[in-house]
């Protein structure tokens, strides 16, 4: 049963999967979700490759992003339960606070759960439950070629406005239409 704070939806191929807030003992499920990104993903994802990572900044890191202000900000973990029947993470979608309209959105889904819509969905949630908690507009600087982004983008009714510098593209979704 969905509500204000969890969802749940089917993948293209019919895994089913559970969308809930992240909770701060989650840092674990943060790190299994890294560890599932191969460099070309975390590339896109973080603006760094990360091949090799120093294990001990991967938990430090994923200890702090686990820890959100819920009346602030918004964090969700997708789960699906895979070939041994244990539910592990496969996406994660969050929004931030800039201030008190605006806030940095991203995204994530691991390797092999890519391509079957989870992206799209975790999108829609997260675009759903900002709104509700009076987000005007969402922000995202991603990889000028981070072609996976712009085509979920693209599928969206939202209005969007793009600013490219270098290799970076910020993008800005007005979640009420333009220039809300």
């Amino acid at each position: 049963m969905d509500d204000l704070y969890t969802h749940t939806f089917r993948t293209k191929d019919g895994d089913l999967l559970r969308l809930r807030p992240l909770q701060p003992e989650d840092a674990h499920h943060l790190v299994d979700l890294f560890d599932h990104m191969g460099p070309e993903s975390r590339f896109l994802r973080f603006n760094l490759a990360l091949p090799n990572p120093d294990r001990e900044i991967v938990w430090s890191e994923a200890r702090r992003l686990a820890e959100i202000d819920p009346e602030r900000d918004g964090a969700w973990l997708a789960f699906a339960r895979l070939s041994d029947n244990e539910e592990v993470p496969v996406g994660g979608a969050r929004y931030m606070r800039i201030d008190e309209y605006s806030a940095e959105a991203s995204l994530a889904v691991r390797d092999d759960m890519q391509n079957k819509g989870i992206g799209y969905e975790l999108m829609g949630f997260l675009v759903s439950r900002a709104r509700l908690a009076g987000v005007k507009k969402l922000v995202a600087t991603v990889q000028r070629n981070n072609r996976p982004i712009f085509h979920l983008l693209s599928k969206t009714d939202l209005h969007l406005e793009y600013e490219s510098e270098g290799g970076y593209t910020t993008i800005t979704a007005f979640l009420n239409g333009p220039e809300n």
